[in-house]
């Protein structure tokens, strides 16, 4: 973490968006009408050098589907026959993709009084957390690629599409926490922690959908595994998450628990249905 007056460069630019609803006071299907079983975050990361080059990616993506109606690419909105050109589209790209996918039954009514109280909104502890889990593997492979490129590690910016029910602000505010905690030697959970050499609570931005084709990539890596989690509703379909494969991060032991992420850890012990493991076992779960 930079502590001093000069704002990095960052080498990286790394995109977030999400499907899904965080809440978690109420969950489906336990509770009628409850938040959605699953939540996604979705990250791309491309570095900055190339973000010039996404708009003109979105738009020859969105002229290959003959989706020109709408400014930006939003994956839900899509009929299901163009989904998978796009998610082959992307698989061709240069970028890189990581994605958290969180079943929420077990955190039915959980709560955490400790995040709560450094977060405005009740649900943004749970939303952070996700993040933090994203960012402990972002920055590990940002870490790892700008040693080999450059011979130093280098920074990443991150970008998050804006979403009603967040404060964003907290999400900086979470970011630096971590960052003092983890120079400290205080940080709370300690198996893997986000690597702060590459990292700068300054280098958040928020922005508007629309106004970013980085964050609808993002859309569709979070979007997709949504989708593909989804077993029991009329569109679930897990080959869009599986023509992502090539984009997706990997490190010596694979996909799972790196570039794809199912939480909770303990995810053996979940009750899903065979269809509902199969996206997590086609990226190398044994569940």
């Amino acid at each position: 973490m930079t502590s001093g007056d000069v704002l990095p460069e960052p080498y990286f630019i790394a995109y977030f968006d999400e499907a899904g609803d965080p809440g978690i006071k109420t969950v489906a299907p336990i509770d009628p009408n409850g938040a959605s079983e699953w939540f996604s975050v979705g990250c791309a990361v491309v570095r900055a050098s190339n973000e010039p080059n996404l708009v003109g990616l979105i738009r020859s993506i969105k002229a290959s589907i003959y989706s020109t109606q709408s400014p930006d690419l939003h994956f839900r909105d899509l009929v299901e026959h163009k989904k998978k050109p796009v998610c082959d589209a992307l698989a061709a790209s240069d970028c890189r993709m990581f994605v958290v996918v969180s079943n929420k039954k077990n955190m039915r009514k959980y709560r955490n009084p400790q995040a709560e109280a450094v977060s405005l909104h009740p649900n943004n502890w749970f939303y952070n957390y996700c993040i933090r889990v994203v960012l402990e593997r972002l920055s590990e492979w940002c870490t790892a690629r700008s040693i080999l490129e450059t011979g130093e590690p280098k920074h990443v910016k991150l970008v998050f599409s804006r979403r009603g029910g967040h404060s964003y602000r907290h999400v900086e505010t979470y970011t630096h926490l971590l960052a003092k905690q983890s120079e400290t030697g205080r940080i709370y959970q300690t198996a893997r922690v986000p690597d702060f050499r590459v990292l700068d609570h300054r280098l958040i931005e928020v922005i508007d959908h629309n106004k970013s084709a980085g964050c609808q990539i993002a859309d569709v890596v979070a979007s997709s595994f949504f989708q593909a989690a989804n077993a029991g509703t009329k569109r679930w379909n897990t080959e869009y998450a599986e023509a992502l494969k090539p984009r997706i991060a990997s490190n010596k032991f694979g996909y799972s628990n790196f570039g794809v992420t199912l939480l909770p850890w303990r995810n053996w012990s979940l009750n899903l249905t065979d269809a509902q493991k199969k996206v997590f076992r086609f990226y190398g779960y044994f569940i």
